[in-house]
């Protein structure tokens, strides 16, 4: 009965109307989903970069581009490595939870599988699923796009620089909108691409964001993911052959320009 009227108190603390002032259970799930997308994007958009930026310098992407469109092989790369990334986390993340109900059943405890007939639960998962692929294009393309326009080891790493900085700033917004979710920084930030993919998913499950607010967020953030795919593949095809010269915010306008 104690467990029982435990997970009754959770669940209501999900389903009702935040306060600012206390941690909810959807409050943390949104919190631990910000970080978590956070330090995806740091590991597997650094891989995404490795790949492209080896392949450039050992002029593999030279005979690639032969018979692939640099646009193409752009999105090969991002959707491989992330497929790669959801793999390994699907089965960590399933011997986890495994692991967990088999201790749960040792000691005798309830396991709550009530929680799977509240539909907000499958309405918060798929705003973080929604909130993630769209926060993982815009930032893949990105991490790309700094690969393609690397010559050599060492060289243009102030682009990784600023993007690292970046994701690092949408973390920390994203843990002050914890507790200040309804906040004018919070609500800017909410539609703001680079910060939506933390901001909005920590709004979104919380309950601070209403319906409308989440939706329009993400029309923003994958109509700027779709943006930047298209800008950052055109930079990926232009530079594919420009050797001997290191980049400058000027060349990257010029090959933006170019057909």
């Amino acid at each position: 009965m104690a467990e029982a009227d435990t997970f009754n108190q959770t669940m209501q603390d999900l389903s009702t109307s935040p306060d600012p002032d206390k941690m909810t259970g959807a409050k943390a799930v949104g919190m631990m989903m910000g970080a978590f997308l956070t330090f995806f994007l740091m590991i597997y958009g650094s891989m995404i970069f490795n790949k492209v930026k080896t392949e450039k310098c050992n002029r593999i992407m030279e005979i690639l581009s032969t018979c692939v469109d640099g646009r193409t092989m752009m999105l090969a790369k991002i959707i491989a490595v992330g497929l790669v990334g959801m793999v390994q986390l699907l089965v960590w993340g399933s011997l986890i939870i495994l692991g967990i109900i088999v201790v749960m059943m040792v000691f005798q405890s309830a396991i709550p599988w009530d929680i799977f007939a509240d539909p907000r639960v499958y309405l918060y998962l798929l705003w973080m699923i929604l909130y993630f692929i769209g926060g993982y294009i815009l930032y893949g393309a990105l991490y790309a796009a700094c690969g393609a326009i690397i010559d050599k080891d060492g060289e243009n790493q102030t682009y990784m620089t600023i993007i690292t900085f970046i994701l690092l700033g949408a973390f920390y917004l994203g843990q002050f909108a914890v507790d200040n979710g309804d906040s004018v920084l919070a609500t800017v930030c909410n539609y703001i691409p680079f910060t939506s993919p933390t901001v909005g998913t920590i709004n979104a499950v919380s309950g601070v964001s209403p319906l409308w607010q989440t939706i329009l967020s993400l029309v923003v953030l994958y109509a700027c993911a779709g943006i930047t795919v298209m800008f950052a593949g055109k930079l990926y095809r232009s530079s594919l052959l420009f050797k001997g010269k290191k980049f400058t915010p000027k060349d990257i306008i010029t090959f933006l320009k170019t057909n």
